[in-house]
């Protein structure tokens, strides 16, 4: 056989040798590492996510104390149970902030809690045309509570025992006023809380020189689900 033949021979089987070792070992070899190169660019994007979202919670533990202070604040304009005697505390204080003089703060039922289609608060006092009679001598300086039936107990035993989802109670203040400016200024006054007072209208009558009769409605919310 000439030399040259061999060669050729030798040359071609060499190079199926490295073929079948390119094919055999070299290729799984390098679409393993593709596949690892894959695996780790998703490892690393999951990582990445799972850091963000660890960066947020830490960021939200720093901020935990002003989260609870939110979360209190709102509890205290719409607590778990009705604590009536809030409402009671946050009319007694307007009405020492502004200077009217309370004759009297109902307390209605608890009854469920009713979306409202209306404003949701009057703007001001309004003056009503016809002049009221003259206040009667049973009217009191201060402030005086005055709730009906099962209703008076539950506010002074601390509040009515919430019912399961969201409750609302109606109260009826009535109070007497200098000017519409002192009247104005109690409404502002339950407005500010802490306790939210919301849905309320007000009626101011002119009942004598310098005085005015303010009769407000009001509701204020709990909610035991939180």
């Amino acid at each position: 056989m000439p030399k040259q033949l061999v060669t050729a021979l030798g040359l071609i089987v060499s190079l199926g040798v490295i073929a079948l070792g390119v094919f055999l070992v070299a290729m799984p070899l390098y679409f393993q590492a593709v596949g690892v190169d894959g695996q780790t660019a998703t490892v690393a994007s999951t990582n990445a996510i799972y850091q963000a979202q660890v960066d947020h919670l830490t960021e939200e533990e720093e901020n935990l104390d002003e989260i609870n202070a939110e979360v209190g604040e709102l509890r205290s304009q719409i607590p778990a149970t009705a604590q009536l005697d809030d409402v009671f505390e946050v009319v007694g204080r307007a009405a020492e902030a502004s200077g009217v003089s309370l004759t009297a703060v109902t307390a209605g039922e608890q009854v469920l809690f009713t979306t409202r289609t209306g404003p949701i608060d009057a703007g001001a006092a309004a003056v009503a045309p016809a002049p009221a009679p003259e206040p009667t001598p049973s009217a009191t300086e201060g402030a005086t509570d005055t709730t009906t039936g099962a209703t008076a107990d539950a506010a002074a035993s601390g509040g009515i025992a919430a019912a399961a989802g969201r409750q609302q109670v109606d109260f009826v203040i009535s109070a007497s006023a200098t000017d519409l400016t002192q009247a104005t200024a109690f409404l502002d006054a339950l407005r500010a809380g802490p306790r939210l007072l919301n849905s309320i209208t007000a009626t101011t009558t002119q009942s004598g020189e310098g005085t005015f009769d303010v009769q407000i409605t009001a509701l204020t919310f709990m909610d035991a689900e939180g």
